[in-house]
């Protein structure tokens, strides 16, 4: 069993990245050599991140790299069984002290349903949350981008039509991402209100330091300094463009009940657009 897990279940497109970044070197924050597990989600049949082809093949590309012997040996321990279940899932942070958070990071954890949250505290004693949000209009756009950058089109973004780009945004994927206020309650309702932080990507932007500072607060560790240079730095970036007006209209009606929503249950962050 685990004595300590930390979850980042960040909306996708909202600074899980940075985040993983900035706390990969803090000392009492233990992350695996692979950033996303998707243990929880793979188990309710989300996507093949943890098919055993998948993960034969990652430990082959360690290998090939010539990687230090502890990494070479975690990959073959991932990708060993044909089978994986919650014995598997802890032997991944095998000789993580216990004052130290296993750290598990993956945006698809805000997606996945109740019953599958409370299976993590079946395998975990202490479990705390941080859910990263974003301007949903922001987020949105970004998301956008990066769907094109994923399947190396990036360029191709700024010559969308509008009927492309309602047809993109039509997608069910992209209003679980932005549906906030569900996500964060399956979240609270959960694992608890005391051990669910929302964490604001704008914040993260304007003031990294203190941000970081609030969130080992909220674990209760230590704090170390965090190097201003890398506080600072993008991840994950995508091509810098302008959302077309007409595409903006297009999406702010759509996005509209999501912001109401979120206003009236005090979950928005002043900097937002709405």
């Amino acid at each position: 069993m685990i004595e300590k897990l930390l979850i980042g279940a960040g909306a996708m497109k909202a600074g899980t990245t940075w985040l993983y970044k900035q706390l990969e070197t803090h000392p009492k924050i233990h992350f695996t050599p692979e950033k996303e597990i998707h243990y929880f989600s793979y188990n309710k049949g989300w996507g093949n991140k943890l098919d055993p082809k998948d993960r034969a093949r990652k430990l082959n590309r360690v290998i090939k790299r010539q990687s230090k012997p502890r990494i070479v040996d975690w990959y073959r321990n991932y990708a060993q069984p044909e089978t994986i279940d919650d014995q598997w899932y802890c032997s991944l942070f095998k000789g993580v002290p216990p004052d130290v958070y296993c750290a598990d990071f993956s945006n698809q954890y805000s997606l996945i349903e109740e019953d599958s949250l409370r299976h993590i505290q079946k395998i975990a004693k202490e479990v705390k949350v941080i859910y990263t949000l974003r301007d949903p209009l922001e987020r949105l756009w970004s998301h956008v981008k990066f769907q094109y950058k994923y399947i190396d089109q990036e360029d191709l973004v700024d010559s969308l039509t509008v009927k492309e780009f309602r047809k993109l945004i039509s997608k069910p994927w992209f209003w679980k991402n932005v549906d906030y206020v569900s996500n964060y309650d399956r979240l609270v309702s959960a694992f608890g209100e005391n051990n669910v932080k929302l964490f604001y990507l704008e914040d993260f932007i304007a003031f990294p330091q203190g941000s970081l500072w609030s969130l080992e607060k909220f674990l209760d560790i230590r704090h170390v300094e965090f190097k201003p240079e890398t506080a600072s730095n993008k991840v994950n970036r995508t091509k810098e463009l302008v959302m077309p007006e007409q595409w903006e209209r297009m999406a702010r009606r759509r996005l509209k009940p999501y912001y109401e929503e979120l206003y009236s249950r005090n979950l928005s962050h002043p900097s937002w657009r709405y």
